[in-house]
């Protein structure tokens, strides 16, 4: 039986060599023209390389980033933990409606606004990573969150006002409904992302009830992990 399973080993191997398509797959692979045979005419891949560093791993990241972005990277690999984010907003919009029985139109504007001292916690299977948040059953009304993709490298931010919602205003079609976000963006991100002394600043909302700020203070509060 052993001398069967060698013949039939044997007879593979011939018939593969036999059909002269074989490709093999190294490293480095010194049949450069694959024609399964090591020749002369090999030495031009060789000779293209020459002098050149092999199999060394590719170079490090060093972009250093901006004050915003230094933070967002320290908050995710765990350099800075987050302890808490005061929000504070006004927000404002006009809306024009009939009354029942009247041909004349009625104008409102309407002026809402809040705050709330925001806790962090992880949530939703579906998000790649959030950075700044609060559980809206335990802790208000508000919640703020900044996903990453990494099938695409974006960053966008995304904010939920529940209290917003409760209030039925968005269902009167005040203020294009009770969440809001920005668009994608990959590193370096958006200059009218930054963090300074007065907190976190995003200024170009894409869409929903933050399009109609007035005020948005987002104040972070955090320490360096030990």
């Amino acid at each position: 039986m052993k001398h069967l399973i060698t013949c039939l080993a044997l007879g593979i191997a011939c018939a593969a060599g036999a059909q002269g398509t074989t490709i093999h797959e190294y490293p480095w692979n010194p049949d450069w023209n694959n024609d399964n045979y090591v020749g002369s005419s090999d030495l031009t891949g060789f000779l293209a390389a020459y002098g050149s560093e092999f199999g060394n791993p590719p170079e490090p990241c060093d972009y250093d980033g901006t004050p915003l972005e230094e933070f967002v990277i320290s908050v995710l690999d765990g350099t800075i933990i987050l302890d808490s984010i005061f929000v504070e907003y006004e927000i404002e919009d006009t809306g024009t409606y009939f009354l029942q029985g009247c041909p004349e139109t009625v104008t409102d504007t309407i002026v809402y606004s809040g705050n709330s001292m925001l806790q962090p916690y992880s949530f939703g299977e579906n998000v790649e990573v959030t950075l700044l948040s609060t559980n809206i059953y335990s802790n208000g009304n508000l919640e703020l969150g900044l996903e990453f993709d990494a099938s695409t490298g974006q960053y966008h931010w995304e904010f939920w006002n529940n209290s917003l919602a409760q209030s039925g205003l968005t269902s009167d079609g005040f203020f294009g409904g009770f969440f809001s976000g920005t668009n994608g963006h990959t590193l370096p991100l958006p200059s009218e992302w930054l963090l300074d002394d007065a907190g976190l600043v995003i200024s170009n909302w894409s869409f929903g009830w933050l399009t109609y700020a007035n005020y948005l203070h987002i104040l972070p509060y955090w320490h360096y992990a030990e």
